[in-house]
């Protein structure tokens, strides 16, 4: 035991960078499992999307949607949903569906929808990216 706190006083940065890295690992797996919303395959998306009550919504850029997005989404960009809240809560749709380019954006906009209200909220894990890495088809333009 003497040898081990030996290590830990002689290689205090390396000891350091090591708790601070179980940390985070920690944090983020108590986050993952806190989180109200759940994180779906591109194909349950393919299975949800068109389906009636169930909100596809696109949250990237407007360039970014230009470029391909998926059928039947909405396009909201994610420093405009707040605004647009009151307006989906009208349609009460039964499930929402959020995607972004690679799954960081429609998170936090899925946690903005759990912290409003919504519930049956999910998000497309690895966004379009993952989307089109299955081959699933994107419609181009407006």
């Amino acid at each position: 035991m003497e040898s081990f706190f030996d290590f830990l006083v002689r290689h205090w940065a390396l000891s350091l960078a090591a708790l601070v890295l179980i940390v985070l690992l920690i944090g983020n797996e108590l986050s993952r499992r806190l989180q109200k919303f759940e994180t779906i395959e591109p194909s349950d998306v393919a299975r949800k999307a068109g389906r009636e009550g169930v909100a596809l919504i696109d949250v990237r850029e407007p360039n970014e949607w230009k470029e391909g997005h998926i059928k039947g989404a909405r396009h909201v960009p994610l420093g405009k949903l707040e605004g647009k809240l009151g307006e989906l809560k009208g349609e009460a749709p039964k499930e929402v569906v959020i995607y972004c380019r690679s799954g960081n954006r429609s998170a936090t906009a899925a946690n903005l929808l759990v912290k409003n209200g919504f519930e049956n909220v999910s998000h497309l894990g690895g966004g379009i990216i993952a989307w089109e890495s299955q081959n699933y088809p994107v419609s181009k333009g407006k």
